[in-house]
């Protein structure tokens, strides 16, 4: 049988169906192939989670840079959470803030010992002897107060031995001792100090509460717990209460850099090896020692009487240099002072300066001081005062004058009509110059500094630059102002105003520019 016409048109747009594909692949071939892989990518989750992944972060910190919409939007979020965490585990949060509650705590009781200190000053302040004059010394030299040395120095103790334990297993996980004391078996001590512990957690209404102080014989024993650790120190003679702060900052301090090793211990204490010199910050005091009589201390009291008398004239010579400075610069114009300070080796001026008024570093050198010692930190202002109203018209005139431009053609030295309005506006300016500078007792002069383009020889260049010159100072001349304040120069080509050799830049250089000169004078 024959094909029939509908088979004919099957073959026929079959074949148009592969040309048609075939086409389509070979104009569209690489788009085709980009579509599927970005049709992949949408259809792959976790393929568009990495993509995501690598440019969240950046988008987090442009969308902060912008705008605080992504703070505001995670901010319920993040507060939610952390609720969540901290109901489940409050020891966590308990964990964080210890170190820093144990710091504001320790600054109440600071402040609050420092008033005890301040009482005890006012008394041993009145008594004069070889022992208070060390502590004065002391005092000045480390910066605290006498109070507090004198209560340091009265107290004799010594801290024998501190020990690190572990608060969930009673391992003792680092001990640092005073050179020939100290208990030798430290896992005694701990056991000892965990058994007691226990003892009061039982027969105590508070579970919670934790052996503070233990006094055994010609010893006591002062416990500070931290989170996952404490410190056991074995002291001797009578502590004073601020080396509780101490051993309560250098616990802190180590529960800060060994929270890790404190959360994961499993029995080795080699991890906590660094931690032994916040143990050995713990080791201060001293006991009493035998005093042999001293025949020499009337001699050494009166050197060191002479010695602060020296050191009295010299810082009240330093004081007075320095006052008569700061006054010196009060009455100064354009200068306001808001504050001064000194120290032993520096000194430190703020305040506002008006651009004209005089120098403070100069006149420091008048009363003595260093300039390499002298901190000026002045912001800028304008003072209404007289003289620096003119010193501000006679700059601003001047910048005016400067500006003005007479240009010229090419090959020429005749003004162009053009040029009047700019020779008047010279005019203005030079007569408003010489006004303010008269009143200021000053003279000007004014360098008419004529140009030549690079297109010429430098012959005739120099010869234009010349005419040009002369030209703008006659045309000045006609105007009323006198020969004797005007001098015209030809530079010539050889300091052009602009480099290069188009149309506009060989123009410019075509030109007579003004240049002021001002000189101190009696114009009487």
């Amino acid at each position: 049988m024959g094909a029939t016409p509908a088979d004919v048109r099957s073959e026929e747009y079959g074949r148009s169906r592969d040309e048609l594909a075939e086409l389509r692949a070979l104009l569209l071939g690489q788009q085709i192939v980009e579509l599927q892989a970005l049709q992949k990518r949408l259809d792959d989750p976790a393929l568009r989670s990495e993509e995501l992944s690598q440019v969240l972060a950046q988008a987090v910190a442009i969308s902060i840079k912008r705008d605080r919409g992504l703070q505001r939007s995670l901010f319920p979020v993040v507060t939610e959470a952390l609720k969540i965490a901290i109901a489940k585990n409050p020891a966590l949060l308990a964990t964080a803030l210890a170190p820093i509650i144990g710091d504001a705590v320790r600054k109440a009781v600071a402040n609050a010992f420092r008033n005890v200190t301040e009482s005890i000053d006012f008394v041993l302040e009145r008594s004069l002897s070889w022992e208070s004059v060390k502590w004065r010394i002391e005092a000045l030299r480390t910066g605290r107060s006498f109070g507090e040395i004198a209560l340091l120095r009265s107290l004799r103790y010594k801290v024998q031995q501190v020990i690190l334990i572990h608060s969930e297993t009673g391992s003792v996980l680092q001990q640092a001792n005073a050179p020939g004391a100290g208990i030798k078996q430290a896992e005694l001590a701990s056991s000892m100090l965990t058994a007691l512990q226990d003892y009061i957690r039982d027969i105590s209404e508070r579970p919670s509460q934790d052996l503070q102080e233990i006094k055994m014989d010609d010893s006591v024993y002062w416990v500070h717990h931290g989170p996952q650790a404490l410190l056991l120190g074995q002291i001797s003679g009578t502590p004073p209460p601020e080396l509780r702060n101490v051993f309560a900052r250098e616990n802190e301090l180590i529960h800060r850099e060994f929270a890790a090793a404190l959360a994961a211990f499993n029995g080795d204490a080699s991890l906590l090896d660094g931690a032994r010199p916040h143990l050995q910050n713990c080791l201060l005091g001293q006991t009493d020692q035998p005093r042999k009589p001293s025949r020499w201390w009337v001699a050494a009291l009166a050197a060191l009487l002479l010695g602060l008398a020296a050191v009295g004239v010299l810082v009240y010579q330093r004081n007075s240099r320095w006052n008569r400075y700061l006054a010196r610069l009060r009455n100064e114009p354009g200068m306001v002072v808001t504050g001064g300070e000194k120290s032993w080796r520096q000194y430190s001026v703020s305040g506002l300066r008006d651009p004209f008024a005089v120098d403070p570093s100069k006149l420091a050198a008048d009363f003595g001081i260093a300039a390499d010692k002298l901190h000026l930190h002045f912001e800028p202002y304008e003072s209404l005062d007289p003289r620096f109203v003119l010193e501000r018209e006679l700059a601003s005139a001047r910048q005016r004058l400067e500006e003005q431009m007479i240009s010229f053609p090419v090959n020429s030295s005749v003004l162009t009509p053009d040029q009047g309005i700019r020779l008047d506006e010279i005019e203005r300016d030079l007569l408003k110059l010489e006004q303010v500078a008269g009143t200021m007792g000053r003279q000007i002069h004014v360098d008419l500094l004529g140009r030549a383009d690079q297109t010429g020889a430098d012959g005739k260049n120099a010869a234009l630059s010349k005419e040009r010159a002369e030209r703008v100072r006659d045309a000045l001349r006609e105007r009323g102002f006198g020969a004797e304040m005007m001098t015209a120069t030809g530079l010539g080509s050889s300091e052009p105003l602009r480099h290069g050799s188009a149309a506009y830049q060989l123009e410019v250089n075509r030109s007579v520019t003004l240049k002021v000169q001002e000189n101190q004078g009696d114009t009487q």
